[in-house]
């Protein structure tokens, strides 16, 4: 009798233990760092001057994104600041092929598009992306002078 009474107690202390474990391991995921993909080479591009009305306008394509792929980005700007925009490239394409960039007559660029935005001189961009397919980091200029916008891999 009392040998069953300590199988059934052992067993009861090793569910709970588990149970526990489990339910530590479930709890901390949130806590544990996010990995993300970043671009292979760097990528420099100089982003002609421009206004708030026409901005100089510069594109970097991310092909291939997965949805809800976490990506970050190593910006570097030279001679000023950009304002940084991440985009789904369905959305930036009509807008630069319409004419809205820097000589262009059409509509402001579509802000209210960007999943992530930034108006820096030095950052890493991370973000998430909504959706499958190609990515686009806008680097837009509105200084009456050109800057030159390196794009490099996320450590």
């Amino acid at each position: 009798m009392a040998r069953r009474f300590l199988r059934r107690r052992t067993l009861v202390i090793g569910a709970i233990i588990v149970a526990l474990s489990v339910g530590i391991v479930f709890a901390s995921i949130p806590f544990l760092p996010r990995s993300h993909i970043s671009i292979q080479t760097s990528v420099s591009h100089i982003v002609h001057a421009g206004g708030q009305s026409y901005p100089g306008v510069y594109a970097l394509k991310i092909p291939g994104v997965l949805n809800n792929q976490n990506l970050a980005v190593d910006v570097n700007v030279i001679n000023g600041t950009a304002n940084f925009c991440v985009m789904e490239d369905s959305t930036f394409e009509p807008w630069a092929l319409s004419g809205n960039q820097t000589n262009g007559p059409g509509s402001t660029f579509p802000f209210n598009k960007c999943i992530a935005q930034e108006q820096t001189a030095q950052s890493t961009l991370q973000f998430t992306s909504t959706s499958q397919g190609t990515w686009d980091i806008v680097a837009l200029n509105t200084s009456p002078t050109p800057v030159t916008v390196n794009f490099n891999p996320a450590q």
